[in-house]
């Protein structure tokens, strides 16, 4: 039956002008994308044909610059389908990678497909399903931590409720960068903000930008201090915010 249906859907990929292709993926709901793509979990991150090795590459490098080893322990929230993820498992001791995702669909087709994939099967990432930032669940905690393009998604007590949680499993002096699109113009200023060429970012909805004071004040309290990162090398001009714990002493 699966031979069949393999048979039908090639016959169909040979005969159909790519133009109808487009316009019936775009129509049909994302879950159908796995009848005829072997990496439809890739899809669930925008920008994937363009930015999978270079988005997925660029958090390694930025983390590696501020002082990770293989040593470290790292929290990958948001993780997806281990985009970044891979390069992380590659390059940090076996079962210092922790991923937390709220999509169970992309995060088990990534362990099916991208662990092997990578020859990384045998690093025991430690991979978490959930939506509600329950780090604790995952049994460990972690000297770096990263959200990229999580909190462009969220309205700000969703914010507040990572950076409780996270202060629960970021080590002493342990450093928590995530990416935001930035309103430098301030709260007072209600407007969309072209941020590259494809993005325009708003205040009350996805995607959200912030100002630094908004998010300095959703971190007061969570025993979490935050710092400006700024430029990254991001393509579409997300910019880091650090959140650190204070060391011990």
């Amino acid at each position: 039956m699966a031979a069949d249906r393999r048979a039908v859907l090639g016959t169909l990929k040979r005969y159909v002008p790519i133009s109808v292709k487009r316009r019936v993926r775009k129509a049909l709901p994302e879950s159908y994308r796995r009848l005829w793509d072997p990496n439809w979990h890739r899809g669930t991150v925008r920008g994937t044909d363009a930015f999978w090795d270079y988005l997925g590459k660029l958090q390694l490098d930025y983390l590696v610059e501020q002082g990770l080893r293989p040593e470290h322990t790292v929290l990958d929230v948001g993780c997806g389908p281990l985009r970044a993820g891979v390069h992380f498992i590659g390059f940090l001791e076996p079962g210092h990678y922790a991923g937390i995702d709220k999509r169970g669909d992309t995060l088990e087709r990534a362990r099916d497909v991208e662990l092997p994939r990578y020859g990384l099967a045998h690093k025991n990432p430690n991979l978490l399903v959930n939506g509600a930032f329950e780090f604790h669940k995952l049994g460990q905690t972690f000297d770096y931590a990263i959200a990229q393009s999580v909190f462009t998604h969220l309205p700000v007590n969703n914010i507040v409720r990572c950076l409780v949680e996270m202060a629960k499993v970021l080590n002493p002096g342990g450093r928590f960068y995530a990416t935001i699109y930035e309103n430098p113009q301030g709260k007072k200023f209600l407007g969309e903000i072209q941020q590259s060429e494809r993005v325009v970012s708003y205040p009350d909805r996805d995607k959200y930008h912030y100002d630094l004071d908004t998010l300095r004040c959703a971190c007061e309290g969570t025993g979490l201090t935050m710092s400006y990162g700024g430029e990254w090398g991001h393509p579409d001009n997300q910019k880091m915010v650090v959140f650190s714990r204070e060391a011990d002493g």
